[in-house]
């Protein structure tokens, strides 16, 4: 929910990206609907807080800054992420002494453990895939987005589908951030045709000059006469 504002002020210092009124009303209702959705869930202490001001505006600059790396050096997702990801992976595993709970050298390492473990990071692997792909050729907060839209519709279907309890205002809100989100596309969508559309018209040329055309009227006007 923090991320979203932060992805919008990230563009607007870097790249002067302004939204437009509709999908800036549009983005609020996303906002407030996820708040209301996860009324349940939130929780506030010191350490929380700290942690989310750290984190917050590093995970906004990453996912921003992968679509601006991308875009400069014209690569494919697959290159980008074989550049980076070595790098991620040492530095987690620097990290997880720290943060990961103890116990890992008593796990049993069964064949079976390994072979879910294993499943688990090729899946893991795939949602990564799929969310660099969208950060890098759509944009950084439709990522955002796509990550709200899919705890909704989880929270929906588990109602609907598993009798999971929820508020009715958890779930208004649900269904109220399936829609804004989806508002938003459609919106989103309609600018960049729109803007596509008028960048097409600024490049169009005339056949025949303004100065040609009044010579060939003089013409036709002397050889009419």
């Amino acid at each position: 929910l923090l991320v979203t504002p932060c992805v919008v002020l990230i563009e607007y210092v870097l790249d002067r990206k302004v939204l437009s009124k509709q999908r800036t009303v549009l983005l609020v209702a996303v906002c407030v609907s996820v708040m209301i959705s996860s009324k349940g869930a939130l929780g506030h202490s010191y350490y929380g807080t700290i942690c989310a001001l750290i984190w917050v505006p590093f995970a906004a600059l990453y996912k921003v800054q992968w679509g601006r790396v991308k875009a400069v050096y014209n690569c494919s997702t697959l290159a980008l992420m074989r550049a980076v990801l070595p790098y991620s992976i040492c530095v987690q595993a620097a990290m997880s002494p720290l943060v990961d709970p103890p116990g890992i050298l008593d796990f049993a390492w069964t064949w079976e453990a390994v072979f879910w473990i294993a499943l688990s990071g090729i899946f893991a692997f795939l949602v990564n895939f799929s969310g660099f792909l969208v950060m890098g050729n759509i944009s950084a907060l439709a990522h955002v987005l796509l990550g709200q839209l899919k705890t909704a519709i989880i929270m929906i279907g588990a109602a609907v589908l598993f009798g999971s309890k929820y508020t009715p205002s958890q779930l208004v809100g649900a269904i109220g951030a399936v829609v804004a989100i989806i508002l938003y596309s459609h919106v989103t969508i309609k600018e960049k045709k729109t803007d596509s559309d008028r960048d097409k018209d600024d490049l169009t040329i005339p056949l025949v000059s303004s100065s040609s055309s009044k010579a060939m009227k003089s013409m036709n006007a002397a050889t009419t006469y």
